[in-house]
């Protein structure tokens, strides 16, 4: 390999270019935004004499002799680039791909629709308790894993958080301990269809096998139908329920975690120990206790590491109580099922904030839900009126309209009764009114703190 082309100048973009460069690759950097700073990219990338960087279009002369292309993972597939490199047959990976092309290090991966950053960063408290600070906990979460291949040791451990986008290219990528988490429609105004959204999540095991371990949600009956009916799995599978006892697997009975296997059953810990509630939070933490396990951390750090854990900015974070009424900020909720799992996870009544940009996923179970718990629905942002019809036509009228969202929470504010939760799961992208759900939340909480 000589020279390649890397689409998206975003952090898994340069990352990518700066293994490359570092290994003695020319590369082409291709973005679409015109706002991109040439000089702020060249700044932060050492061997920038093998860096050429083009914004908007590219030349056919750019393209030739590109030996490989790496897509980050936001960017777009319809872009005229990319259609451009694909007719080309120029062979096409994802950054995710590209660091494990160059990784020497173990790693354990995780995807799933919802719980993914929760999971890896409680996977990566459990593997510290035994391998300290040679774990990396990368990927989707926000750190791309070029970024640590290019200083990884002998002794580094990898776990990564794996988006359908970033497995949508990969041809070798295989973690030797995986955990799916739950599959629910996202991302349909990407994909053409459910099921083709589903198959990319499956890529985390395209290449896993018998020696390698898998981590499924037997509650999703899609994970028990590939098992069980369609034998899709070629390494060993391994499940985890809140909802029944399994003769192998980790479950949870009479509010406590178990894991039982041929030979014994061990409980594990209580429910009540830990500091995350809500069942899809237990479902996460049976998720990352299992990959700790067959990534051979004892039992007794692996508990200890799930006490300790306080969970995770913008995911049911608790943020305040003031005058009886507790406010939650979940601004990573960004679709229906992740505001569900929320709503159930509240005690007493809700005053649900929710709407932002719509990604073309039905809202039909997430109004069942807010029928059953939520007072008021109040709605910001461009899928608003979407949500609101959806919530008429299914006899829902506590419906309230804010042109912000610093609104929304006075009117919540206004509206509440002691013993009332306030709770911001948007169940929609922030793109609309925000840079990301992180700056949603924030807001959310500056407003809340200064609530007088």
């Amino acid at each position: 390999m000589h020279k390649a082309i890397v689409l998206g100048a975003g952090l898994s973009g340069i990352a990518a270019s700066k293994l490359l460069i570092k290994n003695d690759i020319e590369v082409v950097l291709f973005d679409n935004n015109p706002q991109i700073s040439i000089d702020k990219i060249k700044k932060n990338i050492y061997g920038k004499a093998k860096l050429k960087i083009q914004i908007e279009n590219i030349s056919d002369e750019d393209l030739k002799d590109i030996d490989i292309c790496i897509i980050s993972p936001g960017f777009p597939k319809t872009n005229s680039v990319y259609q451009k490199v694909n007719k080309k047959r120029i062979p096409i990976i994802s950054e995710l791909e590209l660091a494990y092309l160059y990784s020497k290090a173990e790693l354990c991966a995780i995807t799933g629709s919802n719980g993914k950053t929760t999971t890896v960063e409680l996977v990566g408290e459990i593997l510290r308790k035994k391998f300290e600070e040679d774990v990396q906990v990368v990927g989707n979460v926000g750190t791309p894993y070029c970024e640590k291949v290019l200083s990884e040791t002998e002794f580094t451990k990898y776990v990564v958080e794996c988006s359908s986008f970033q497995l949508e290219d990969i041809v070798k990528f295989k973690p030797h301990v995986a955990a799916i988490l739950n599959f629910s429609p996202d991302h349909l105004d990407r994909y053409t269809n459910y099921v083709e959204y589903i198959n990319a999540k499956l890529n985390i095991a395209l290449n896993m096998e018998s020696k390698d371990v898998i981590i499924l949600n037997y509650e999703d009956q899609i994970m028990r139908d590939l098992v069980f009916q369609k034998n899709m799995f070629k390494c060993k599978t391994v499940f985890f329920s809140s909802k029944r006892t399994l003769s192998e697997g980790f479950y949870i009975n009479n509010d406590a975690i178990f894991f039982k296997d041929k030979t014994k059953t061990i409980k594990l810990l209580r429910l009540d120990e830990l500091k995350l509630i809500g069942n899809h939070n237990y479902e996460n933490v049976m998720a990352a206790m299992a990959v700790g396990y067959y990534m051979e951390v004892p039992f007794v750090e692996i508990v200890e590491a799930c006490k300790e854990f306080k969970g995770l900015e913008h995911r049911i974070e608790f943020v305040r109580e003031k005058n009886g009424v507790k406010y939650y900020n979940d601004s990573k909720g960004t679709n229906p099922d992740a505001a569900i799992k929320a709503i159930d996870a509240m005690n007493g009544k809700i005053l649900l904030i929710a709407g932002g940009r719509d990604k073309g996923i039905d809202y039909g179970d997430f109004i069942i839900k807010v029928k059953e718990k939520v007072r008021y629905m109040i709605l910001i942002g461009e899928a608003k009126k979407i949500i609101a019809n959806k919530a008429r036509s299914l006899n829902y009228n506590n419906v309230i309209f804010a042109d912000t969202l610093d609104e929304a929470v006075d009117i919540a504010n206004s509206y509440s009764n002691v013993g009332d939760n306030v709770l911001l799961s948007p169940a929609c992208s922030s793109l609309d009114m925000f840079k990301n759900y992180e700056e949603r939340g924030e807001k959310f909480k500056e407003k809340v703190m200064s609530l007088k």
